[in-house]
Order: C-alpha cells, then sequence, then structure tokens
C-alpha cells in the first residue's frame, strides 16, 4: 500500500502562509498592546487625579505640603515607593523637561491618599499626628484612604510624577509664578524620556508652553483659571 503524506512543495506552501500570516499579525498585536498601554496610564491618571479631588473636598488642602512638610513644601509627589523608578532621561527640545525627573523636594503620593501622613514622615509610621497631619475629627478631617493599592505605577515600570509645585498653598511657589500654571500628572510614556515643558517660566501662556510634550502621557488636574 502506498503510505499518504506531504510533500516537500505542500510543507514549503504552508510554511510560507504561516510566515505571511505572521508577518501582518504580529505588528497589529504589538500596536494594539502599545494602544492598551496608553490608554491603561490615561486611566490610571484619572483615577489619581479624582483621589486627589477627594481629599481637597474633604481637607480643603492639595497635596504639596503641611506645615511640618519637607522644606516646607513639594516640587513633585511621587505615585510609587521610595526606591521605585523614576524616569531621569530628558529631551533637550523641551525647555525643562529634565525637572520632572530631578526636581526635589519629593513625597510620596501615598503619604496624602493612603496614609495621613503629609508630614515630614513617609508611609505607615506616625500617621495622623495632631497640627502635622490631616485631622482626623470635624468636618474637614481626613476620609481615606482615597486610592485602593499604596503605590502605582505606569504601565512602564515608572512612577507617575505630579507637578505639585503649582498647587494653590505650596509655599515653595509665589503666586506669580503659578500664574498660567498647569498641574500635571505625567508618564514618560514608552520611551521613559521626559519630554514635557516644567520650569516656572513655561507655563500654558508663553511659546513654548507646558503642554504634554512628545509621547508623555498627562492629565490636567488643576489649572488657576
Amino acid at each position: 500500500m502506498r503510505k499518504k503524506g506531504f510533500t516537500l512543495i505542500e510543507m514549503v506552501v504552508v510554511l510560507a502562509v504561516v510566515a505571511i500570516l505572521v508577518a501582518i499579525l504580529v505588528p497589529t498585536i504589538a500596536r494594539h498592546i502599545k494602544e492598551a498601554k496608553i490608554t491603561r496610564a490615561e486611566n490610571e491618571e484619572l483615577v489619581i487625579a479624582s483621589a486627589i479631588l477627594s481629599l481637597y473636598k474633604d481637607v480643603g488642602r492639595w497635596p504639596c505640603t503641611n506645615a511640618d512638610g519637607p522644606s516646607g513644601g513639594v516640587n513633585r509627589v511621587l505615585s510609587g515607593d521610595a526606591g521605585d523608578y523614576v524616569p531621569t532621561a530628558s529631551d533637550a527640545t523641551y525647555t525643562g523637561s529634565s525637572n520632572w525627573g530631578s526636581f526635589t523636594p519629593t513625597k510620596q503620593l501615598h503619604d496624602y491618599l493612603y496614609y495621613n501622613n503629609p508630614d515630614n514622615d513617609t508611609g505607615s509610621v506616625n500617621q495622623n499626628e495632631d497640627n502635622q497631619d490631616y485631622p482626623t475629627t470635624g468636618e474637614y478631617r481626613w476620609k481615606g484612604p482615597y486610592l485602593d493599592k499604596r503605590a502605582n505605577l505606569d504601565p512602564w515600570g515608572a512612577q507617575y510624577v505630579i507637578s505639585a509645585r503649582y498647587f494653590p498653598g505650596n509655599s515653595l511657589t509665589t503666586v506669580a509664578q503659578k500664574a498660567g500654571h498647569r498641574v500635571l500628572i505625567l508618564s514618560s510614556g514608552i520611551n521613559q524620556v521626559w519630554e514635557t515643558p516644567f520650569a516656572d517660566s513655561v507655563n500654558r501662556n508663553t511659546s513654548p508652553d507646558d503642554n504634554v510634550g512628545g509621547d508623555d502621557i498627562g492629565f490636567v488636574i488643576y489649572t488657576n483659571d
């Protein structure tokens, strides 16, 4: 009896078809994965912004400082734990973009939203201290946690950075410096390079302005309108 099987030509044709399908599908799948990560970052920034607004509604203060805060105020609030990755590379095309990764003093977002610890302490240590942290009684009291987890990293494993320097009430910045500035929650995007301006002289009324640059992903949580 004759044995049935695939001929060499048939195998070559099948492999060629598979290779063509892979060449077509892989870029499409990769694009969808990239778009899904961008969407996730946008959604997470919206969640963080909503939590910050809830904090302000409850205690009447933005997450930028407290009487006993670091140096009296913070320039950047970071969404992860101390030691989590913060990109430092920047694009010189965008004025002051390097400041997103280097503008100290900083504080972790969880000290405001997950723990009641906006003073010099951090994390679960020495929360709810009188005259240092947010009040725990009365009409304007801390009602957190406002986030369901302590640390929040973007889809590429980096911390979101908030330009808390421009929150009203931050002692590090004058009223004139705050004028025209947006407060942004920002991810450095897929290339992990900061491409958004950050300087007292660069705001929404100047050219270049402080719009989100390059592939950075940003959300405006407060303006000085």
